[in-house]
């Protein structure tokens, strides 16, 4: 184990009359200074190599000047925010808000009115639909060839005006077996939306825009004797009228 060293440090006496005793025996000199131990010696600690002590850090003074009073402390966190409700708008000063206007009930559309431009006693027209009263019976009409046409007088209705209905009691030369075939002629207007009953059976609704539409019919009876005296009724009901 290492031992503490000591050290020693000299200091001079001066010896009345002129010499000094040191440390040395018979020795003498005249105004010379004799060295001796003045204080006790200093010890290293033991275990250990000699170090510098370890020094702190101090906090460098600094002037009040732009000094916050806040500054060595934690900050305070921010408040969470959350949503905010939207305020509820309410009458004015006590007033109640008028309600707001009903809407403007939309316009009603002109009635659909058929007129034809002669009259004919085999057609009954009421309001939009006309009803054709074919002037023979089925025992006639059975027997005429395809291709045979029966029309009507030219009638219209508003912004669609000039048509005129043509009905062929054993079908035209493309019709099957079993059909007549009923069709419409129109001149410049408005397309119209319509449909067609042979004795009040039809096949839905159609629409014309164009100059003609020509359609296939089941026949309003069958071959036989037993309806030979029957009349065939061609109707035709406007539902709509096509605006441009």
């Amino acid at each position: 184990q290492q031992q503490p060293q000591q050290f020693r440090q000299p200091v001079a006496l001066q010896v009345p009359g002129g010499s000094s005793r040191g440390g040395s025996r018979g020795s003498s000199n005249s105004g010379t200074p004799v060295l001796a131990p003045s204080a006790p010696p200093y010890s290293l600690p033991s275990g250990k190599p000699w170090h510098s002590p370890k020094l702190s850090a101090s906090a460098t003074p600094m002037s009040g000047v732009g000094r916050r009073s806040s500054w060595g402390r934690t900050p305070t966190p921010s408040p969470k925010l959350g949503p905010v409700p939207a305020p509820m708008v309410g009458p004015f000063n006590g007033q109640m808000i008028a309600p707001s206007p009903a809407p403007a009930p939309a316009a009603r559309k002109a009635p659909i009115l058929i007129e034809f431009t002669s009259p004919s006693p085999d057609i009954v027209v009421t309001g939009n639909r006309m009803d054709w009263t074919l002037p023979e019976t089925w025992g006639a009409l059975r027997h005429y060839p395809r291709d045979f046409v029966l029309v009507t007088p030219i009638f219209g209705v508003r912004l669609a005006t000039q048509m005129q209905v043509t009905f062929c009691p054993n079908g035209n030369k493309t019709s099957e077996d079993g059909h007549c075939s009923v069709a419409l002629s129109r001149g410049p207007g408005a397309g119209i939306k319509f449909e067609f009953l042979v004795n009040n059976r039809g096949i839905g609704p159609k629409v014309c825009l164009g100059k003609r539409y020509i359609g296939d019919y089941p026949l309003p009876f069958d071959m036989s004797d037993e309806h030979k005296d029957k009349k065939v009724v061609v109707s035709m009901q406007i539902l709509e009228i096509i605006a441009d």
